[in-house]
């Protein structure tokens, strides 16, 4: 199973996938550097090759995680996929915007390495 990791920040790219190492879960992390080389990759997929786990950052170029959600949210193929916004905003004007387009949860990115394990391992729980 693979988890498509959608940052375009690379130390946050390094320290998400240190985490999932940490694990040590056998899942592979796709990582697209802005919601339109998501959305991109995802279109290229076969229903059967989708991945497991969207998780999104809210600030990047291009499309941001909530213009990312909204272009998912219309899509039935991605319905049944769980995403997370992981961000280090904790507005709640944002969560509400990230959960009426689509998230399944809205996590604020931890500031020491032991914690974004425990939070990489929460959001390997919606890989089923």
């Amino acid at each position: 199973m693979h988890i498509l990791l959608v940052e375009d920040d690379e130390d946050d790219q390094d320290l998400i996938k240190y985490a999932f190492e940490q694990l040590n879960k056998g899942h592979t992390l796709q990582i697209a550097n802005n919601g339109q080389e998501a959305i991109d990759y995802l279109s290229e997929l076969p229903a059967t090759g989708l991945p497991c786990l969207i998780i999104l950052d809210l600030n990047m170029p291009v499309l941001d995680g909530i213009q990312t959600l909204e272009a998912l949210k219309g899509e039935d193929k991605y319905s049944g996929i769980p995403k997370v916004v992981f961000t280090t905003s904790d507005s709640p004007h944002y969560k509400e915007k990230s959960m009426n387009n689509g998230a399944t949860d809205f996590m604020v990115k931890p500031s020491d390495m032991n914690t974004l394990v425990h939070s990489v391992e929460k959001m390997l729980g919606f890989c089923s």
